[in-house]
């Protein structure tokens, strides 16, 4: 089949943009051979399809030998017919009067239109009159047969109209021997229309992708330019497609997509409603330009002057409610485009009522309706945006009561206050539910107040009030109200058979229908009018376009009186939480968007609940990944340096095996399963790296295993193991499913981790929508590649070729062996204060900066310059504790002789404590800043429960009340109509994992008794939500520290079960909300996680014994592999100071630490700043709301809680890059960061960890390492470990056999050599005091 090469594509592309793939696809499989069968599914646009091969086809040009012939199935409704139109459209023949209307062949008498016989003979004729024609016009024969294309676009009604021809035509080539393609067009899969048996041979498959957004516009807009162009060539004077307009035409289809595409995405259906409206819209633009050009001739003004940015917004937010009029009209086509637009014309000079009244929203027209049905309207307007609480101050007492107690409560203001925080806008938040009796309720308040003199009063009601009640329950109010759900004025929420409760109701009319209904009853002149009267202040004048004060200001000014400021507040789930994530200046103007725009730069605001989501090859693929990464991590954990193998490795690599799936594996069905159901989905990419990630790290019980071994040698059998690690993992499941509602569902809770991934999953996908905005330039694909590729190559400097890139303490170079340069200026044991990093890998230590905001970012970087950069220098310099005979940081504990603390040394053969040899050896010295992280960790317990209390606990209180439905931002709607998991099944799962953790810890010897672990889960309990709320917001997660004393093993479980529970839970929930934010249905997510969890759980417990039993010498300081367990060790070793040696033998009166009273009192000063900081921050943002205060959280304490291991190389340059990129570009050029800040994180993660995997296994891992083994050794690769910095040498050093301190075996207390006063050690007791 020959198409036309030498046409030029552009014109083509242009009028369909997005179809280049299936063009070339089309050319690459029909150009070379004839195909007898294709068939195309498309689900979305095969009208646009259709049209599109057309004009493939029939533009072919006269080299082309093809004949085509394009049907409709639903229209050819007999054989007879579909025979006819087939073969005159192949020879191009023309039913006309002129020949009597007959058919193809003609007046030569023969009809091919009887059976499917005739019809092949037909195609035969045809093609030898083909040639004959051919063979005539050249003067000799033609040897070339002609090609024939046969395209039945809706070929799925084939099944209904003509079942008994499918097989024909579908071997329309092999029964007539003519050289014809049979493409099959269908909204509908080929399995659900194929004859059975396999009658019909299997075709060649293309499934064409929905559009984006992007090309949807354009084709929209390819319209807009060709009726410019034909107007013009006409000399039209209609400026309705003037050139100039197309700026705002095209943000007009924008938001005609944005409006209707929860509906259609169908383009032709968008054309036929934009151009509906698109006159009236325009209407006041041209009017305004007509009145400033006044006689001014119109040749002589070609340019018109759109509005400014002001003008459009509130030109969009005006006709709204007249697309959504259009679309319940136009898209059932209850009418036509040219009446309805005739009949919705905007008069721009009728007076604000009838234009309220025009556009209402849904084509709502209130003027005509019974004074009870708008009664019953301004009820439920009332109804559903309020609180239920403030219905008694509202209806309960007359106006002037309700304005004497809001003045007599409100505080006077001072001289020189600023104005009360910014809030979320109310119609962000859009309506509410009720419950039918709370409208019933209002309605006869209002009734009561507003109506009774205009209603015939009845002798026999004699109780005030009693009339009313008796109207409310007749029938004719129901009746009204079921006629205004008809009218979509009501909508209704709950299903008509659902019996139990009553149905709920949620208001259709605007704040400005309201206000129309209300002043047209005149309720406004009578004082008792009260609430409604408050809606008679926003019916100003309409504002022209250039004004400076927006409509949607006037009506935010005046939507809060409605309810009274005191109350209209708690209507927002936010009400009472000054979120700092929230920028008014950023708000979006429409409630079909996140108020957060790192939210919408990043989460698109549409869903497809069409698409697959769990297929078989998403559970193939995420169970393979959740063997295969739990499985290497945990093989690399034991390992140093280890090679982690993060989510996103699983995220890049998913989507090529998914893509290669969807296009070679055969379309069938084993069990009933397909084994390729269709174009590999955004959403089974999510639940693919969903279940790759839940368990990809190392479980934390793992490590308490690895510690019994290799330290008590207690080696338990792998039933003990496995209900350990599945009980650990699974209890913080369930936690996290319980408090999804607090976590996941409010949109304040955005999680910036997840807007990463999620710009990454939409980039793959090329994902098109509003949320990133207009930019031009580089497409977010290409950036990302871009990005990526640099990352990968760059990470070969600072990672392999040049490690000084990547330790870049530069002071510490110029002077080397000064042990005071090197504290403060040193990365490995210094203070950092060099600054400068060129590894991503440092700077994104404690996660990408470009993903968390500036402010939690402030508050992480000031903690650290005050406790880190002021105070431990002060206490470090002063020879506190005896900290200048240590590096000002490390990682490890030290002797009396400055040597790293030997554990071995204090313990029996059996692995318990020996009280002798400690009292030989040397008490624990722990550096200045190992110091200050336990005091900091200790302080932030206590700030993050006030903080929490204060901010949020409102917040709390009203998300536990709230259901999916009533949440305020379009991504929780959107999850609505997914079935939710029940809180039963979280629940009935904790149950099961809690006595899985009792199993494990009371049959065999672990010492920990059930009430620990029963404090210790009620310890995660308590803070989950705290935590959570604060790393939701800040992308920082609270670190906490437990103790249990004298009893090892105990120890590590009740950390593991009290912190480790609480931190998983956050790790699924940080999952629960990338599902959130991708639409991925709850329930298919619940089950995929927990199968992943297990899985991967069981695959890591595998690889661990395996290795355990395989590698000699594993966890041993001279493993020749490098499999030191440098974790393990850590872990054990904590073990046996806070379980072995315990701390009473550290702290207790008459034991090393004597002096308890500077102990206990530097554990209460950080108690004590934990819990005043913020009641005084709250304070101070009570005076002064608007200053930097209102920002301050507890990641001032805890922000910099990973430190040790980490130190300021991870800080510093971490909070520059958050400053430029969040501050500075976030601020100075919005658009560009919208569009591309998170994915050049997600590209600067991803290309770092390919880049790491790389080095290691082609650079490192082979050759045991002795590749380059030159390039080693230089300079570059050295000077960071050989200065003063690197070697950790201290400031005081000690001469030959001399100690800094030693035990005095006859008192067993602490003394030192050439000190009088005995340190005051107490901050250490912070870690102990925080047990229980």
């Amino acid at each position: 089949m020959a198409l036309d090469e030498n046409s030029s594509p552009s014109r083509l592309f242009e009028q369909f943009p997005g179809y280049e793939k299936f063009v070339s696809h089309i050319k690459s499989v029909t150009s070379p051979f004839v195909l007898p069968f294709l068939y195309i599914t498309d689900r979305h646009n095969p009208c646009i399809t259709a049209s599109l091969l057309n004009q493939i086809y029939r533009n072919g040009g006269d080299c082309s030998p093809t004949r085509f012939a394009h049907i409709n199935a639903p229209a050819c409704f007999t054989a007879r017919l579909l025979y006819d139109t087939v073969l005159n459209a192949l020879a191009g023949w023309e039913v006309a009067w002129e020949n009597g209307c007959q058919n193809w062949p003609g007046e030569d008498g023969k009809r091919y239109n009887d059976s499917i016989d005739s019809f092949l003979h037909g195609l035969r004729k045809l093609r030898n009159k083909s040639r004959e024609g051919k063979a005539k016009g050249n003067g000799s024969p033609v040897d070339e047969e002609p090609t024939m294309v046969l395209l039945i676009e809706r070929a799925e009604r084939l099944k209904d109209n003509l079942p008994d021809l499918i097989v024909p035509l579908t071997r329309l080539a092999e029964l007539s021997q003519v050289k014809i393609t049979t493409i099959l067009l269908s909204s509908a899969r080929w399995e659900d229309i194929k004859p059975p048996l396999g009658a019909s041979p299997d075709p060649y498959f293309i499934d064409i992708d929905p559009p984006s957004k992007q090309d949807t516009v354009d084709s929209l807009l390819f319209g807009f330019r060709s009726t410019s162009t034909k107007q013009a060539d006409a000399g039209t004077q209609d400026k309705t497609y003037h050139p100039s307009l197309l700026p705002l035409y095209e943000q007009y289809v924008e938001h005609v997509y944005n409006v209707c595409s929860l509906y259609t995405t169908n383009i032709q259906e968008l054309q036929y409603i934009a151009a509906a409206r698109w006159p009236g819209f325009v209407k006041p633009v041209l009017k305004e330009q007509s009145d400033a050009n006044g006689d001014v001739p119109d040749g002589i003004c070609n340019e018109l002057t759109l509005p400014a940015s002001d003008g459009r917004m509130r030109l969009l937010k005006f006709f709204t409610p007249s697309l959504t009029a259009a679309l319940d009209m136009l898209y059932p086509r209850l009418t036509n485009a040219t009446d309805w637009a005739l009949a919705n014309d905007p008069d721009m000079h009728a007076p604000d009522e009838a234009q309220c009244q025009t556009n209402a929203e849904g084509s709502i027209i209130v003027d005509h309706l019974p004074r009870m049905s708008k009664f019953i309207l301004l009820a439920a307007f009332l109804a559903s945006t309020n609180p239920a609480k403030s219905d008694v101050r509202m209806f309960g007492r007359g106006a002037d009561k309700q304005k004497r107690r809001r003045r007599k409560s409100a505080s006077p203001k001072k001289v020189g206050a600023q104005a009360t925080v910014a809030k979320v806008p109310q119609r962000l938040l859009g309506p509410v539910v009720f419950p039918l009796d709370r409208l019933l309720a209002i309605l006869g308040a209002l009734l009561e107040e507003n109506d009774v003199e205009n209603r015939p009063h009845e002798s026999c009601f004699e109780l005030p009030g009693e009339q009313t009640d008796m109207e409310l329950g007749r029938v004719h109010i129901y009746a009204a109200i079921s006629e205004l759900t008809s009218m979509r004025a009501l909508h209704r929420t709950t299903a008509v058979e659902k019996l139990e409760g009553p149905p709920m109701y949620k208001c259709g009319i605007s704040f400005r229908v309201a206000g129309a209904i209300a002043k047209g009853l005149q309720f406004v002149s009578e004082p008792a009018a009260f609430p409604l009267q408050l809606l008679d202040s926003t019916l100003k004048n309409s504002a022209d376009l250039g004004s400076d004060v927006t409509e949607d200001k006037q009506v935010d000014d005046h939507v809060q009186p409605l309810s009274s400021s005191e109350f209209a507040v708690s209507m927002n789930y936010s009400a009472d939480f000054d979120d700092p994530n929230l920028d008014p200046s950023q708000a979006t103007e429409f409630d079909d968007e996140s108020p957060y725009p790192e939210v919408r730069s990043a989460v698109a605001n549409t869903d497809d609940p069409s698409i697959h989501v769990t297929t078989l090859r998403t559970w193939v693929l995420g169970l393979t990944w959740a063997i295969i990464m739990p499985g290497v991590n945990q093989f690399f954990f034991f390992r140093y340096p280890s090679v982690p193998i993060t989510g996103i490795v699983a995220q890049l690599l998913s989507f090529p095996i998914g893509r290669f799936c969807a296009a070679y594996l055969p379309r069938k069905k084993i069990f009933g399963i397909s084994l390729n159901p269709g174009p590999f989905t955004i959403k089974e990419h999510v639940l693919i790296t969903i279940m790759a990630s839940v368990g990809a790290t190392s479980a934390y019980a793992t490590d308490i295993i690895a510690v019994q071994r290799v330290f008590y040698n207690q080696n338990f059998n792998f039933s003990y193991q496995w209900f350990l690690v599945v009980s650990t993992q699974l209890i913080g499941f369930s936690t996290g499913g319980v408090t999804r509602r607090f976590l996941v569902s409010p949109p304040s809770m955005i999680w910036p981790a997840t807007l990463v991934s999620c710009a990454l999953f939409n980039t793959l996908h090329s994902e098109q929508y509003a949320g990133i905005g207009r930019l031009g330039g580089l497409s977010r694909e290409r950036f990302f590649v871009y990005v990526f590729t640099s990352a990968f190559l760059w990470y070969f400097f600072p990672g392999y070729l040049f490690l000084a890139l990547s330790w870049f303490s530069w002071v510490t170079w110029i002077w080397p062996d000064d042990p005071v340069v090197s504290q403060l200026f040193g990365y490995v044991h210094g203070m950092g204060m060099s600054v400068i990093t060129f590894d991503w890998a440092q700077i994104a230590y404690n996660g990408s900066p470009l993903a968390m905001p500036w402010w939690a970012t402030a508050n992480v970087i000031f903690g650290f310059v005050i406790f880190y950069w002021i105070v431990t220098p002060i206490l470090y310099f002063t020879n506190t504790w005896y900290s200048l005979y240590m590096p000002i940081s490390a990682r490890t504990s030290f002797d009396n002789r400055q040597n790293t603390y030997n554990v071995t040394r204090i313990l029996t053969s059996e692995r318990t404590f020996n009280a002798t040899a400690y009292q030989e050896y040397s008490p624990i010295f722990i550096p200045t800043a190992f110091v200050m992280s336990y005091g900091l960790s200790f302080a932030s317990i206590t700030a993050t429960i006030v903080h929490c209390f204060i901010h949020f606990r409102k917040q709390i209180w009203y998300q536990a009340r709230r259901s999916l439905r009533e949440q305020a931002d379009i991504h929780a709607r959107l999850m609505s109509r997914y079935p939710q998991v029940p809180e039963w099944w979280y629940l009935t799962l904790f149950a099961l994992m809690f006595a899985l953790g009792v199993i494990s810890i009371e049959i065999w010897p672990t010492e920990m008794p059930v009430w620990a672990f029963v404090i210790a889960l009620l310890i995660a309990f308590t803070y989950v939500i705290p935590c959570g709320m604060i790393q939701a917001i800040t992308n920082q997660q609270i670190g906490l520290k437990y103790s249990l004393p004298g009893k090892p093993v105990a120890m590590m479980l009740f950390k593991t079960y009290g912190y480790i529970s609480m931190s998983q839970a956050l790790t699924f929930t940080s999952d629960f909300k990338l599902g959130h934010y991708m639409k991925i249905p709850p329930r298919k997510m619940f089950w995929c996680q927990i199968v992943a969890t297990i899985v991967a759980g069981t695959a890591q417990l595998g690889v661990q014994t395996w290795m355990f039993s395989t590698i000699p010498d594993i966890c041993s300081s001279t493993q020749k592999d490098g499999f030191t367990c440098p974790s393990t060790e850590v872990f054990g070793t904590a073990s046996i100071f806070w379980g072995v040696i315990g701390p009473g033998r550290l702290f207790s009166s008459g034991q090393l630490y004597q002096n308890v009273t500077y102990t206990l009192l530097a554990v209460l000063v950080f108690f004590i700043i934990g819990t005043v900081s913020p009641i005084m921050g709250w304070m101070a943002m009570k005076r002064y709301p608007n200053s930097f205060i209102r920002y301050m959280n507890p990641l001032i304490f805890n922000g910099t809680y990973k430190i040790p291991p980490a130190s300021a190389l991870n800080y510093v340059p971490w909070a520059l890059v958050g400053f430029i990129f969040q501050y500075v570009i976030r601020r100075r050029n919005f658009a560009w960061w919208t569009k591309y800040n998170y994915v050049l994180s997600a590209a600067l993660d991803a290309g770092l960890a390919v880049s790491v995997i790389f080095i290691y296994f082609v650079l490192q891992y082979p050759a045991n390492g002795s590749i380059g083994e030159k390039l080693q050794h230089w300079w570059g690769n050295t000077v960071y470990n050989t200065t003063a910095d690197g070697m950790g040498t201290p400031v005081r050093q000690l001469q030959g056999s001399e100690t800094f301190g030693y035990v005095d075996l006859s008192t067993d207390y602490f003394c030192f050599a050439n000190e009088q006063t005995q340190p005051q050690y107490g901050i250490l007791v912070t870690t102990v005091c925080s047990v229980l």
